[in-house]
Parts: structure tokens; sequence; C-alpha cells
């Protein structure tokens, strides 16, 4: 591939220029000291393109998903990363160049991408039924192997899900299963309306349900309680018609009310009550449960705009007005009339706050992100802190890694044994500027602020991408995917 016919872009250069390698390393050099009661598996996925297009603009979000996965042990940390080889991948690697639009753009496809689908299997990495899975929100999972990373191929549930699967399904702990939406389940140039799943711990369907939808819209997320389920659609629409006729395909639509479909976790299309609330951008969630009134409390990262996409007359709003803060939102389902109720929990300007997951639909007090205090545009240039939120009180543990660096998505790890969500560590990957390497950050969960407290040093520049997951040796989802129960 001849680079200098590939057009400039943001998310080909600094911290997201691509490698375009495998690696295996057996045992990483260790800086401080790793603690022997931290054993699991650390996951990111991430967009690492193949080929990038050479005609049109590119986006983050579109690159071929790249696996890396980090075993750690007795102090010793190995690692592997391995592209996820879709049909899409096979397809372009077999002609050695690019063949589909940006983001599966129909417009400017190469002809010989017709039949083949569009699926990068790049934003998020989930063990679940005993296998794992990559995840991107317009096609089914594709199944990797857990220890090799070699692609198995989609996973469809027998048939079932054959369209689309969310990048953010809700493993409930509690009860093993696994919570899922599928969006735009008719195309994007169908009806509006998305698949409902629920799988058992093992990964059986036990659920499913078309539910409408109010617009087409990139619905990333979804909230889960341990009664509830609420599908939140934004102001942002997706349009082919739009697209067609020469405008953004996926647009703000300035003044459009965002829209909170409520359903019972066991209801029905029949049972969602859709509510109006203030226009708001939000892709991602700490934790969402129910409180002693049965409110839906739901902590989320959520702005007033957006910066990812234009509006629907192509202008571009900075990132400086649509930095997004922990927020909030407070949902009663009984209330005759539609209202959010929404707080500040914290102002720093945040992306991917998760929980200890383990706590996932029920009430959790510790929110983990990845800031950003010195970047211009963190998703550019790189969130550079990493931070803990004490939900409860506001009050912030932070961590600053200096400016110029990029911090990836904060993950608590619990310890072997761990018994409460600040019982364990925090691990993120970080690269700081111009450095050839690389490095799994460790924390102390409750003291942030102290620093890593040791790293697993990569000899190389790990990209930036998108999003991760921990599983201790003694969880159950562990447990099950290695055949350690």
């Amino acid at each position: 591939m001849d680079a200098t016919l590939v057009r400039e872009s943001p998310f080909l250069t600094g911290h997201h220029q691509p490698n375009r390698m495998e690696v295996d390393a057996p045992d990483l050099v260790i800086r401080g000291r790793l603690p022997d009661d931290l054993a699991g598996v650390f996951y990111r996925n991430g967009a690492e393109p193949l080929y990038p297009p050479t005609d049109e603009d590119y986006h983050w979000f579109d690159g071929d998903g790249m696996v890396y996965a980090f075993f750690i042990s007795d102090g010793r940390v190995s690692m592997r990363n391995r592209w996820v080889r879709t049909d899409k991948f096979l397809l372009e690697q077999g002609e050695g160049r690019r063949l589909f639009g940006v983001l599966g753009n129909p417009m400017t496809a190469d002809p010989k991408s017709h039949g083949t689908r569009y699926n990068t299997a790049n934003t998020n990495v989930i063990i679940h039924g005993g296998k794992l899975l990559a995840l991107m929100e317009g096609a089914p999972p594709v199944a990797l192997d857990p220890r090799t990373l070699d692609t198995l191929g989609e996973e469809t549930y027998g048939g079932l899900i054959t369209t689309t699967f969310s990048a953010h399904p809700k493993v409930d702990y509690s009860t093993g299963e696994l919570i899922n939406i599928g969006n735009a389940v008719h195309g994007l140039g169908g009806e509006a309306v998305i698949r409902y799943d629920v799988l058992d711990f093992d990964g059986a369907p036990v659920v499913t349900e078309l539910i409408p939808v109010p617009h087409m819209t990139m619905l990333h997320t979804f909230f889960v309680t341990e009664n509830w389920v609420v599908f939140p659609v934004m102001p942002l629409e997706i349009s082919l018609q739009r697209l067609l006729s020469g405008g953004p395909m996926t647009a703000w639509v300035p003044d459009r009310p965002s829209k909170l479909g409520l359903m019972p976790r066991r209801g029905t299309a029949a049972d969602v009550r859709w509510i109006e609330v203030e226009p708001r951008h939000m892709l991602h969630e700490a934790n969402v449960w129910e409180d002693e009134q049965g409110r839906i409390v739901a902590d989320v990262a959520a702005a007033e705009g957006t910066a990812l996409f234009p509006d629907v007359n192509g202008n571009r709003a900075g990132h400086a007005e649509t930095r997004q803060s922990l927020r909030r939102w407070t949902i009663d389902p009984k209330a005759k009339s539609d209202s959010l109720n929404e707080e500040i929990v914290n102002d720093r300007d945040i992306q991917f706050p998760r929980p200890d997951d383990r706590l996932m639909a029920r009430r959790s007090r510790q929110a983990f992100a990845n800031s950003n205090l010195n970047s211009h545009d963190g998703r550019v240039e790189g969130m550079d802190s990493a931070l803990r939120v004490d939900t409860a009180t506001g009050a912030e543990d932070l961590y600053h890694f200096g400016a110029g660096t990029a911090v990836g998505e904060l993950i608590f790890a619990p310890r072997i044994g761990s018994t409460h969500e600040l019982d364990g560590y925090a691990l993120t990957l970080v690269h700081r500027k111009d450095s050839p390497e690389s490095e799994l950050a460790v924390f102390d969960a409750a003291n942030i602020a102290d620093g890593p407290i040791a790293t697993a040093v990569i000899p190389f520049r790990i990209p930036s991408g998108f999003h991760c997951n921990y599983y201790s040796v003694d969880g159950p989802l562990y447990r099950q995917a290695f055949g350690t129960a």
C-alpha cells in the first residue's frame, strides 16, 4: 500500500497511528512490583485499520478490530494481540486494499464488497456464555478463543441474532444474564426498530422482543437495573436519505429532545413508555440502579451536544463546548409527567466511566474514568489522567500522567477474594507523548492519586482504542471461559 495515497487524518497519526502488526510477548518487563493477589486477564479492543481509506475522511470508529490480551499471574504479564478476522477483513486482505466505505458508506464502497457484511468488531470485547466476544453495534458478535485470540466466527445464537448486537451489552453478575439490544435490525434504510434480548449464563436466549424507537439513532448504550431497562434515544439521527442528498449520514438535530424508553426488564414492546427530556449527548454510563423509592438512578457521561458528528447542516461543534461531565440522572417510572432530574456529580472532562462490574444493575458508589486536564481535544490528543469519583459525595481521586499522554479506559480489577468495590486495583493502558513504549498501569483502586504501583512495559506504541474488560481468575465468567470452574 502506498502511504502517500492515504488521506491525512488526526485518527491515523500521533497516538492513533496504526502499527498493523500482531505480537506475542511472553513476559513483559515490570516496573515496580505487581501485587500477588492480582490474577486474571485484561482485554482491550480498538480500531486498527488494515487498509486506511484513500478517498474520503477517516473516522476513528471505522478501523478493523484489534484485540489485546494481557494475562496476569504470579507478578508477571504476558501479552498477545490479534486482528479480528471478520469476513470484511478477510475480503480486503485477499484483495490487498480497502473495499468498504468509511463506516460502511455504500456510496464509496467498491463493488467487490457487495454481499459481504461491514463488520469491524472493533468496539468492545467481553466474556459471556464461556466465549470471548468482539463487538460492534452494526453486526453480530465475533467469537474469539479467549487464550489465543484466534477468530472462531460470528456468534448468531442459533440463528436468532443475524443483524446487529450492542457494543455495550450488560452482564448482571447477580443472575449471570446478559441483556442486549440490537439497533436498526431492519437496516439503516428500514423501520426504526431495536431488538431486545436476554441470554442466560450459558448464552442461551430466553427473551427476545422487537421494539419500535422514535427515530434511527446511534443507540450505543442502554440502561439496566434489577427491574427496568431504559432505551436512550438522543438527538443524533442516522439518515440514508440525507446521505443520498449529499449531507452527513449521522448528524445532530438541533433542538430535538432526547427520548427515554422505559420498559420492565421482562416486559414487551407494549409496555414501553417514552418520556421526553432536554437534548443531551450520552454514549456511556458508569452504572444504573434503583433507589429506595423505586426511582432509576443513572450515572452517565453527558453533554449538551457532540463534536463526534456534524449537525444536519454540516456544522461541527468543538470539543470545548461539548465536553462531557459525570452527571446523575434520576427517573421516576411512576411519575405521571415526563421528567428527568439531572445533577453534576463531577465536572471533569471525562470519557468511558465504569463501575466495579460485579455491581452492574445494582447500587454502586465508585466510578472509574479517564479524564482530560490539558488537551484541547482529548479524543485526538489523548485523555491525560486517570480518575475515580465517589458518586455519593463527588470527591475525586485523580492522577495526571502529564500533558500529551493518552490514557485509556480505567477498569476496576478485583483482587483475589475481593469483597467490596474498592477492594482491588484499577488498570489502564497508557501511551506517553512521543514515547516508543506503552504501559499497562496498575493502581491501588482506593489511591489513584498516588500513581501506579506497577507498570507492565509494552515495547511499542499501542494505538488509542476503545473498551476494556478485566476478568479475575476467581470470577464466574473467567472460570467458565477458561474451563477452571
